[in-house]
């Protein structure tokens, strides 16, 4: 029996070392690290999706400060535009599932950002949707948060005087006409985007990301020097399929992909990684799932939560995580 035993014991070892040697060659995780490097992004990325969102109400002041203060590498956003054509930070194509537009202004819970002027928007309020939803981690300081223009984003990025890294997505692009444009000549006006590569800071300073590429082959134009995500859902990869899309990112000159979970699998990571492309999954909140999709060869994740990711990267927080949750009453 005890021979036995240990014929079971050595069998799952070899089995499970093939395992592994299988994946590392499906997923080439060494060519990831050097897709990062050429796009001067730092590999193992902590992306801090729409800020430390989990935490506080989502692309609001405290997201992106408990984010920031953390350490995460990049504060993510989306920018849409208003009907005044302001820049803000805004993920839903409407108001309705996290501010109070209902009853600030009924019957208008279903019109598209763009209808609202950015005086309309700052009268609606993130916090008590994020408190009601969340009791847990409520804070008294989250009543009344604002919709964020991207300039107070900015403003809170550059709080300290550096040149903090943003990770921003054109969201439907296609609703905005002329949105490449504003967005590249506020951020060279702030200085995201400039002749001088030194910005006091080790990495690609500002990164754009979208679903629609042609999107990115206009930023790509517009700021050829700024690394570039390609965006990917699985209805996309339904309908051009993997190497459709690859071929399409390589087109525009992209430094990556954004696949969601569901398509971090080794072999099309590793695809993506042989043709020069690092890979940033989203969105992931799990260090199960950290552990199993970096595994698989992921570069970076889009996360709410960044201090679990900086945990399992072994990456040292700027301030202690509870000392700045704690902070805020």
């Amino acid at each position: 029996m005890v021979r036995n035993a240990g014929i079971v014991i050595v069998t799952v070892i070899i089995i499970a070392i093939l395992t592994d040697a299988m994946i590392t060659i499906l997923a080439r995780p060494q060519l990831g690290r050097k897709a990062c490097n050429a796009a001067n992004i730092p590999y193992k990325t902590v992306i801090a999706h729409r800020g430390a969102s989990y935490w506080a109400p989502e692309e609001s002041y405290y997201a992106y400060m408990i984010a920031k203060e953390v350490g995460a590498e990049y504060l993510e956003m989306d920018v849409q535009r208003t009907k005044d054509d302001v820049l803000i930070a805004f993920h839903d194509d409407t108001l309705m599932r996290i501010t109070n537009v209902s009853s600030v202004f009924p019957g208008r819970e279903n019109d598209p950002i763009k209808s609202f002027t950015i005086a309309e928007l700052k009268k609606l309020d993130l916090g008590k949707w994020f408190n009601n939803t969340y009791p847990d981690r409520s804070k008294k300081s989250y009543n009344e948060t604002k919709i964020l223009t991207l300039d107070e984003v900015i403003d809170i990025a550059k709080a300290d005087g550096t040149i903090y890294p943003l990770y921003i997505e054109t969201k439907s692009p296609d609703n905005y006409p002329g949105i490449e444009q504003e967005l590249v000549a506020i951020l060279a006006t702030r200085g995201y985007i400039t002749a001088n590569t030194n910005t006091n800071h080790p990495y690609a300073p500002v990164i754009f990301q979208s679903f629609e590429i042609k999107s990115l082959m206009l930023l790509s134009q517009l700021a050829p020097g700024v690394p570039r995500v390609y965006l990917i859902d699985e209805d996309m990869v339904n309908d051009k399929g993997w190497d459709v899309i690859i071929e399409e990112a390589k087109k525009a000159g992209c430094a990556g992909l954004g696949p969601s979970g569901y398509l971090g699998w080794p072999w099309l990571i590793g695809k993506a990684h042989r043709n020069g492309l690092c890979v940033h999954i989203y969105t992931v909140d799990r260090k199960w799932q950290f552990r199993l999709l970096h595994w698989f060869g992921a570069d970076g994740f889009f996360t709410n939560r960044c201090e679990l990711l900086m945990d399992y990267y072994d990456k040292a927080h700027k301030k202690s995580f509870k000392d700045v949750i704690v902070s805020i009453k």
